[in-house]
């Protein structure tokens, strides 16, 4: 059950967070896989131990993974878990980015929240309803940018509204949608595709859509249903995509 990948460059090696059972259960099953450069499987345990990992970002050689109620940091060259940071009044942490300043967010999907790491602890930056359920996070060093899944989400991860772009200012919190028109999207992963669009998975359709910086969609890259937290390599101009229902990761050239 691939939720998320991340690229490590400097190794030419891609983590994938595996669910391996319920996406809220603390069960001690899931797990970080690793595949090379090419996508061969090198070992789909490569650390275990953990619950339902989900959002992934590295940072030197600290692969940070949202697990539930912790942020789990696993130091890659030695690959071991070298820290948890507990948030216990999350629901399920979900996205995670790391600005270039090194300020670390992390999303809590179904508490409508984001959390950052201060001080060496997990602490609430902001929290509202306006979130409607954020998953995937994106951040520079003015503003987080938020991919939400939509308003009331259900057990069948159906909602009342659509998702939208999330704009929110991290000097002020101002939060602005970036609206996709008369669309529905059930957003999960997003990630920058050169310097002012956006890659966006589509949870519920299985999409991977290309939007510019007003929120149209330019183009669709039709995956499978269960596209969740993707990830773009530039150097490679490759689209990967965990499938979390099938058990794979796609990747798609993108030209």
């Amino acid at each position: 059950m691939p939720e998320s990948i991340e690229f490590d460059a400097n190794r030419d090696q891609f983590y994938v967070a595996n669910i391996n059972g319920g996406i809220t259960e603390e069960d001690g099953n899931g797990s970080i896989g690793l595949l090379d450069g090419s996508g061969k499987l090198i070992n789909v345990d490569w650390v275990a131990g953990l619950h339902s990992p989900k959002g992934l970002a590295l940072r030197g050689d600290k692969l940070y993974v949202a697990d539930v109620k912790q942020l789990v940091v696993i130091n890659v060259a030695t690959e071991k878990v070298v820290a948890r940071y507990e948030a216990k009044e999350s629901l399920v942490l979900n996205g995670i980015s790391i600005n270039k300043a090194g300020k670390v967010f992390v999303s809590d999907w179904t508490g409508n929240r984001i959390y950052t790491l201060d001080g060496g602890e997990l602490k609430i930056w902001l929290e509202s309803a306006e979130l409607n359920s954020p998953n995937g996070l994106w951040a520079d060093n003015n503003y987080l940018y938020v991919a939400s899944w939509g308003k009331n989400l259900k057990a069948d991860f159906t909602t009342d509204t659509t998702g939208n772009i999330k704009k929110i200012s991290l000097k002020t919190k101002q939060i602005k949608t970036i609206n996709q028109g008369d669309r529905w999207n059930n957003m999960d992963g997003i990630t920058r595709y050169g310097s002012d669009k956006w890659l966006i998975s589509d949870f519920i359709k299985g999409e991977v859509l290309l939007i510019d910086k007003t929120g149209q969609i330019e183009t669709t890259i039709f995956s499978k249903k269960g596209a969740a937290d993707i990830f773009y390599v530039p150097e490679k101009k490759l689209v990967v995509v965990p499938l979390l229902m099938d058990g794979q990761v796609s990747a798609y050239k993108v030209e």
